[in-house]
């Protein structure tokens, strides 16, 4: 545990270094230069409020990373298919992209707003690959959570690793991003006894599947396969 804490600590130092050596050299910009013009100030103003997004963003991903090695979750009994269907709302609402979805009613023993953020953290790592107009697919059955893509997929090296705090593939490095979501996706998954895994979709993309004990199953007739 020492030895994790230790080497988390070390990486989110790094992580945070870079962020932060960017804006703080962008407003050393501004106060030694009076001579900038009004647009140029206002460029360098809004590269340092992007590198400090990121850094607000990566040091909340880690205080999440931190309580969830402090304590467990405390559960309640959740619907799986409701927690998703908010989810997916929110993030068709930021990215206004189309989510094909099959959730079958679902009863889990979870922590609502953790859970709730791992499956955010799915949808938003779909949103983040794939191609303009291309629908992402969300399924429930059984207590599994499947999320696919029609992005470019993963490189097979990469695969074993996606889910290890910080890690960023190759072509993922110029996007925003912390390297840590889909490494809390596998913390709550965890946390709640269950498991998340990615493998290639056929045809292209990815599949990420986190699956979680099942509470009960409604008996309730499934929705078709349709847009949100």
């Amino acid at each position: 545990m020492v030895s994790a804490q230790r080497q988390l600590v070390a990486d989110a130092s790094h992580e945070l270094r870079t962020p932060l050596a960017s804006a703080r050299t962008n407003l050393e910009l501004i106060e030694l230069h009076d001579g900038l013009s009004a647009e140029e100030r206002r460029r360098i103003v809004a590269e340092a409020l992007v590198e400090l997004r990121e850094m607000t963003h990566l040091i909340e991903e880690l205080a999440e990373l931190a309580r969830g090695d402090v304590h467990a979750p405390r559960k309640q009994l959740t619907r799986l298919d409701h927690l998703t269907e908010a989810a997916i709302a929110t993030a068709a609402r930021r990215s206004a992209t189309t989510f094909r979805t099959d959730l079958n009613p679902t009863l889990v023993d979870a922590a609502p707003a953790v859970l709730g953020r791992a499956i955010s953290n799915l949808l938003d790592n779909a949103v983040k690959w794939s191609p303009e107009g291309a629908p992402i697919e969300v399924m429930i059955k059984d207590g599994t959570v499947t999320v696919r893509d029609h992005g470019p997929g993963i490189a097979a090296d990469d695969l074993p690793h996606v889910f290890d705090r910080f890690y960023r593939a190759a072509g993922a490095r110029k996007l925003p991003g912390s390297g840590l979501g889909l490494a809390i996706v596998r913390q709550v998954a965890e946390a709640h006894g269950g498991t998340v895994t990615v493998e290639p979709a056929a045809g292209g993309g990815s599949v990420f599947t986190l699956r979680l004990p099942v509470h009960a199953t409604i008996d309730s007739k499934a929705p078709d396969l349709a847009p949100v």
